[in-house]
C-alpha cells in the first residue's frame, strides 16, 4: 500500500563484505591456477611410487581391494602382492581413475595413459585449493588481502609446488591437509579445532610423515588457552590416524608394524649432512633455497609475525621443522626434483611471506620469477629424464648425491635434458609410443623409455585419438588465458 512503509533489507556489514570478498578471491585462486596447471597436465605417470599408488586405485575400481600386480609392491598376505606406500591418496583417487579407465575403453587408448592423466587431476585441484589456503592462513595471520593473494601466486609459480602439482605423489594431498589443518587450528571454534584434529589423523594416511602436524598443533592450541578437549585433539587424532595405519599394514602383511618399505634407511647417520642438505644443497633432493627461493623471504615475515602472533609463528615454525629434522633420519636417495619432502612445509613458509613489508614485494616477485626458471622444465618434460640419461651414461651416482658436484645437479641439467626430449618428440610418432604402453626399455636405453619421447602434456598426445595437436595445443593456450 501506498502509505505503507517498505520492508528494509538488513544492511551488509563491513565483516560481511570483507568475507565475501575473501571467499571471491580464493575461489578465482583456486580456478585460475587449475586450469593454468591442467594445460599442462602430463599425459602419463612416470616413475615406482606414483604408478605403484595408480595401480591401488585400479584395484578398488575393477577389484575392490588393495592388491597390485605380482612384481611391484612387496608379498603380503595370502600370496598377493601390496603396494608399500600410502592408502589415502590411491583412495580419492578412485573416481578419478574410473572415469579415466572408462575414458580409455571408449577411446580406443591405452587405458593406463587415460587414468593416470585422471588421477593427475586430482593432484592439481589439490594443489591449486592449497594455494587458496596459502592466503587463508596469511591472513588469519593478519596479512593483507594483496599480500595474501601475492603469497598465494608465489607459492604456485615460484616453488615445486609447480612440479609436484604434476606428479603422483604423496605430497601434494599432505600440502592440502597441512596447510588446511593449520588454517582450522587458528580459527577460533570449536567446529575448526575438531576439523584440525580429523585432518592431524588423516595426514599419517597420506603419508606417515604427517605424524608432526598433531603435536604442533596440540600445543599450539595448549599454549593459546583453549579448552583442554580442543588441545588434545590434533593429538588423539594422530593416534587414531595412526591405528588407521596400522591397520593398513595388517590387511596388507599381517602385521600391525609392517609398512613392506626398507626400515634400515632411517638412522643416525648422515643426519647432519642431509638436514643442511635439505635447505642448502643444490644436488639432488635438496636445496630449498635453489628450488623454492621465495621461501627465502618467510624469515622476514616470521620475524613480523613473532611479534604480532607468536604463538601461531611457532606453530608454522614447528610444521616446517618437523618435516625438516623427521627426513634428516631418511636415508633418501630417489629421483626426486629439489627438496620433495619439504614440499608439505611450504604453504606454511609462502604464508609467512605475506607477511614482509611492501618493499620486499618486488624481491619476492624476483625470487618467484628465478624459482619459476628453475622449475619451469618440468612443465614439458618428465625430470626423470635427466636421471635416466645418467643411469645409461654410468653417472647416476653422481647425479643423485645430494652434496655432490654442481655440475651433475639435475637443477642445472634439467634444461638440456627437457631440449632433448622434445627435440626427441619432434621426430616421434605419437601412436607409435602409446603401442609400446608397458613395454620396458633395454638395459642403457633408459632415456628412450615411451614416456621420455613425447612432450609432456596431455595434448601432445591426442593424434592417437585422431585429433591434432595443434587444436589441443590451442585449447590449452586458451586455459591459460583464461587461468
Amino acid at each position: 500500500m501506498a502509505g505503507q512503509s517498505k520492508v528494509q533489507q538488513p544492511a551488509i556489514s563491513d565483516s560481511q563484505r570483507s568475507h565475501r570478498h575473501i571467499l571471491k578471491m580464493t575461489f578465482a585462486l583456486s580456478v585460475g591456477i587449475a586450469l593454468i596447471y591442467l594445460a599442462f597436465l602430463k599425459p602419463g605417470i612416470w616413475g615406482f611410487d606414483g604408478n605403484d599408488m595408480l595401480s591401488v586405485s585400479k584395484s578398488l575400481v575393477t577389484q575392490l581391494n588393495f592388491t597390485v600386480p605380482p612384481g611391484s609392491g612387496a608379498l603380503g598376505r595370502d600370496g598377493q602382492y601390496y603396494s608399500i606406500r600410502y592408502p589415502l591418496l590411491p583412495i580419492l583417487a578412485t573416481p578419478f581413475v574410473a572415469i579415466g579407465l572408462a575414458l580409455g575403453e571408449g577411446l580406443n587408448l591405452p587405458a593406463d595413459y587415460v587414468a593416470a592423466v585422471c588421477a593427475l587431476v586430482l593432484c592439481v585441484l589439490l594443489t591449486a585449493l592449497t594455494a587458496s589456503l596459502v592466503a587463508l592462513v596469511a591472513l588469519r595471520l593478519g596479512s593483507s588481502t594483496t599480500g595474501a593473494y601475492l603469497a598465494a601466486l608465489c607459492f604456485a609459480f615460484g616453488t615445486t609446488a609447480l612440479v609436484y602439482s604434476r606428479e603422483f605423489f604423496a605430497e601434494p594431498l599432505l600440502s592440502f591437509i597441512t596447510v588446511s589443518s593449520l588454517y582450522l587450528a587458528f580459527g577460533k571454534t570449536n567446529r575448526a579445532h575438531a576439523g584440525a584434529s580429523i585432518l592431524a589423523g588423516l595426514a599419517l594416511t597420506a603419508k606417515p610423515a604427517g605424524i608432526v602436524i598433531g603435536p604442533v598443533l596440540s600445543a599450539y592450541l595448549l599454549l593459546k588457552r583453549y579448552p583442554l578437549r580442543n588441545a588434545l585433539g590434533p593429538m588423539l587424532g594422530t593416534v587414531m590416524g595412526f591405528m588407521l595405519y596400522m591397520a593398513y599394514n595388517y590387511l596388507r602383511f599381517g602385521s600391525l608394524l609392517s609398512t613392506g618399505q626398507n626400515a634400515s634407511k632411517f638412522g643416525l647417520d648422515g643426519v647432519l649432512p642431509r638436514f643442511l642438505g635439505l635447505l642448502f644443497s643444490p644436488g639432488a633432493g635438496g636445496g630449498l633455497i635453489w628450488y623454492c627461493p621465495p621461501t627465502i623471504l618467510a624469515i622476514i615475515g616470521f620475524r613480523k609475525v613473532l611479534k604480532s602472533k607468536p604463538l601461531e609463528a611457532l606453530a608454522v615454525a614447528g610444521i616446517f621443522l618437523g618435516y625438516l629434522v623427521l627426513h634428516s633420519f631418511w636415508e633418501f636417495g630417489g629421483w626426486s626434483w629439489g627438496p620433495r619432502f619439504l614440499v608439505p612445509a611450504l604453504p606454511g613458509l609462502m604464508a609467512l611471506t605475506a607477511l614482509i613489508e611492501k618493499k620486499w614485494w618486488k624481491w619476492l616477485i624476483a625470487l618467484t620469477v628465478l624459482g619459476f626458471l628453475a622449475n619451469a622444465p618440468t612443465l614439458v618434460s618428465y625430470f626423470q629424464g635427466y636421471y635416466a640419461e645418467a643411469l645409461d651414461g654410468g653417472y647416476i651416482k653422481q647425479a643423485r648425491a645430494l652434496w655432490g658436484s654442481p655440475a651433475d645437479a639435475p637443477l642445472f641439467n634439467a634444461w638440456g635434458a627437457a631440449f632433448r626430449q622434445m627435440s626427441t618428440a619432434l621426430t616421434t610418432d605419437v601412436r607409435d609410443v602409446l603401442r609400446e604402453s608397458g613395454v620396458p626399455p633395454e638395459p642403457g636405453q633408459m632415456a628412450s623409455a615411451e614416456l621420455l619421447r613425447i612432450v609432456a602434456v596431455w595434448w601432445w598426445v591426442l593424434p592417437a585419438a585422431g585429433i591434432p595437436i595443434w587444436v589441443g595445443g590451442l585449447f590449452a593456450a586458451l586455459m591459460v588465458g583464461v587461468g
